[in-house]
């Protein structure tokens, strides 16, 4: 499992800092790199020069790579889970969800982080991202239990994280969210639901965003209001 140079190129400097001999690029690599880069809006020469990217970069990089025609196996190796987070993010953030990252609260017993939350009205998605190389029942199972622990700990917490998360979110007052727990994976499965909680690979996200209107009916959510 080889990744081709222009994508490996750009995984190693985007991440791993490492410098790139872009000049040996031929024309058709440079227009790839090119196509992969429109989201910086920036040359090709500049990208590797340059030795800061941002989150919201490195995101929006992903994301086009995972738009390419690339193997996916070969792409897994470059990524971990905190990568996989960052992708799960930029994909929400694709489609006009506000997006909150690694939020961590607690109440008199526990402590708790969540992966990912994002929100566009009705809906908050209280997402746990899975870039499990295997996925078995269950690994499934225990990761839904404890998300379910996690969502029924925040909203019973609400009341405290309101003001925090109105703000980070940009969260309507006066209105009745939906709030769903969902795990995300890399790698596809056999469950697809458990708990009434849905277990999405990331490949079949956007679909599922799209069909939620007429599904949420079937899934586990809990309600918050904003006063």
């Amino acid at each position: 499992m080889i990744l081709d140079t222009v994508t490996s190129s750009i995984l190693d400097h985007l991440f791993k800092n490492k410098k790139i001999n872009y000049s040996q690029f031929s024309d058709v690599e440079k227009q790839k790199c090119l196509s992969i880069l429109l989201p910086l809006d920036i040359t090709i020469e500049n990208f590797f020069q340059n030795s800061t990217f941002s989150e919201s970069d490195r995101g929006q990089i992903l994301f086009n790579l995972m738009k390419q025609d690339v193997d996916i196996l070969a792409l897994g190796e470059h990524l971990d889970w905190k990568k996989f987070e960052l992708f799960i993010s930029t994909i929400f953030n694709q489609v006009n969800y506000t997006v909150l990252t690694n939020f961590r609260f607690k109440d008199e017993l526990t402590k708790y982080e969540i992966d990912v939350i994002a929100f566009k009205l009705p809906y908050i998605f209280v997402i746990d991202c899975k870039f499990y190389r295997i996925m078995t029942s269950s690994l499934i199972k225990d990761a839904v239990e404890k998300q379910r622990e996690r969502v029924e700990a925040l909203v019973e917490s609400f009341p405290i994280l309101s003001d925090e998360l109105t703000k980070k979110l940009l969260l309507p007052i006066k209105r009745k969210l939906f709030l769903f727990p969902i795990l995300i994976s890399w790698r596809d499965h056999n469950i697809q639901f458990y708990q009434n909680i849905p277990i999405v690979p990331y490949n079949q996200l956007s679909g599922f965003l799209q069909e939620i209107d007429e599904n949420r009916e079937n899934l586990f959510y809990l309600n918050i209001r904003l006063n």
